[in-house]
């Protein structure tokens, strides 16, 4: 196992996100005056600049090709021996798996309630149930303990913390052999991905370094196996700085700055830090029970796969430089819109743009869950495939579209951070810095305002190559609320 500090930190400042290289101190060359100017600026007076043309749906960006092709691209990868690193952000904490309940502690109303009859009907089903003391468990199946004793037990810091602890440590599912939480289900999963090893890089919270190592060395004892592990942080480099309605900057009672972390787009130096071949990017929460992986990990090899077919393709075009096996590769993969087509011809282009990050978005049909989707953004005339949150759609006519989208946000994405020669690409240069996050949230009951960084899958990458690409549902089992895990792909299946 192993730890590492990011090699990158960012700054922000004018319309652009900097990249300043770590040495034994780190600087910041602009003064927080001008910075905290041009975030108010670009917070309040900046119009928002989104077009958006309409969503991308199957045959118009996004390829639904794994029915007939999946053996074909999982073999590829299988045969291709490429090192692996699976990048996974495990530092949110599961306060929101148990908004019911606090709801229900705090304010108890016929809505919550229901809710909470509904998790002791179903209890001795959750994982994390098997941890608890037998006399608790058999207190709470004879119905001799009170809701609200037990319930507070889970959440109260004296008792089991749940709410506080990161979602990639809670108990998520139950074995034979004893409970595993979602750290643990995704180095297990992914160590049956390729016959090459296989590298693991978690973005935590500091103060949960101890924890996970200590989970990390639990799964290496129990699989009988050595995994390596790399960890980084979020920097605080890139906090956004706060505002009031005014468009005053906030200061805490110690009279500095009141500041928030800028979202997952602050991950980037991150991302940048990993050298491997191939990165495999998942949310932490969105792993399924061992028992029903194998078709996520046939998925995983084959979104692999698709990308080593494409990247080896495109090295043969540059080799070319011919226009038209780029046009009959675009036929076929849907790389390209047909303005990027134009426009690579126009400028002359074609080594530069077919020499950018590439990333393979799997992508499952929209079943009403909350969340955004791909969609064909134009700017400056120019139409492309993006990946784009709610919260970036701010006027009324945009907001139809999000009732047409066909397809959730990618629940799976494999990149290639290199070019076509194998050097590193500074992904820096390949951000939308127009496409910040806009945030309104309430703090100590007054409305507080910030600018997030354009988020890691949208605007930091919004001039990568990007295929997307259809995936069974079964791929998609995210946690959001602890009732989720009764679905049936958190249960295991008894052969």
């Amino acid at each position: 196992m192993s730890s590492f500090g990011n090699q990158l930190i960012f700054y922000k400042f004018e319309d652009n996100i900097h990249y300043a290289k770590k040495t034994n101190r780190f600087y910041i060359t602009t003064m927080i005056s001008e910075i905290i100017a041009q975030e108010r600026k670009n917070l309040f007076d900046v119009s928002p600049t989104l077009i958006i043309e309409g969503p991308c749906r199957v045959g118009e960006g996004i390829l639904n090709i794994l029915d007939t092709q999946i053996d074909f691209y999982e073999s590829k990868f299988k045969n291709a021996q490429k090192e692996v690193c699976v990048f996974i952000p495990a530092s949110g904490s599961g306060s929101r798996m148990f908004e019911f309940i606090h709801e229900f502690l705090q304010n108890p109303n016929d809505e919550n309630r229901a809710l909470v009859e509904r998790f002791f009907s179903y209890i001795s089903q959750f994982a994390f149930f098997e941890l608890l003391p037998i006399e608790i468990q058999n207190d709470i199946l004879n119905f001799e303990m009170d809701w609200k004793d037990f319930l507070n037990l889970l959440m109260a810091p004296e008792g089991q913390d749940y709410a506080q602890l990161p979602k990639g440590v809670f108990p998520f599912h139950s074995y034979v052999s004893g409970v595993k939480n979602p750290i643990e289900e995704h180095i297990l999963q992914a160590s049956f991905l390729t016959a090459s090893k296989a590298t693991f890089h978690f973005t935590i919270q500091e103060k949960y370094e101890s924890l996970i190592k200590s989970v990390i060395a639990n799964a290496e004892q129990n699989d009988q196996k050595n995994y390596e592990v790399a960890y980084s942080y979020q920097s605080n480099v890139s906090d956004a700085y706060v505002f009031n309605e005014h468009q005053e900057a906030l200061k805490d009672l110690d009279g500095n700055y009141l500041r928030r972390p800028a979202g997952h787009g602050a991950l980037l130096p991150n991302l940048q830090s990993i050298k491997a071949d191939l990165i495999f990017v998942k949310n932490i929460d969105n792993v399924q029970h061992l028992s029903h992986s194998s078709s996520s990990n046939q998925v995983w090899s084959a979104l692999a796969g698709l990308l080593i077919e494409i990247r080896e393709r495109l090295q043969l075009i540059q080799i070319s430089k011919s226009i038209s096996e780029l046009i009959k590769l675009n036929q076929e993969f849907q790389l390209y819109t047909d303005s990027e087509l134009a426009r690579i011809q126009e400028e002359e282009n074609l080594i530069s743009i077919i020499n950018r990050p590439l990333r393979i978005c799997g992508m499952v049909k929209n079943e009403g869950l909350a969340g955004g989707g791909p969609f064909m953004i134009n700017r400056d005339g120019v139409v492309t495939k993006q990946i784009i949150e709610k919260s970036q759609i701010v006027s009324e006519d945009q907001t139809k579209h999000l009732f047409s989208s066909t397809h959730f946000n990618p629940v799976m994405m494999v990149l290639c951070t290199k070019d076509l020669q194998g050097n590193e690409i500074d992904l820096s240069q390949s951000v939308d810095a127009k496409s910040s996050f806009k945030v309104k949230k309430n703090y100590l009951g007054n409305q507080i305002n910030y600018l997030e960084l354009p988020g890691l899958w949208n605007g930091s990458m919004y001039y990568w190559n990007s295929i997307f690409v259809e995936i069974p549902s079964s791929t998609f089992s995210p946690v959001k609320s602890v009732m989720d895990l009764l679905n049936p792909l958190h249960q295991e299946v008894n052969l």
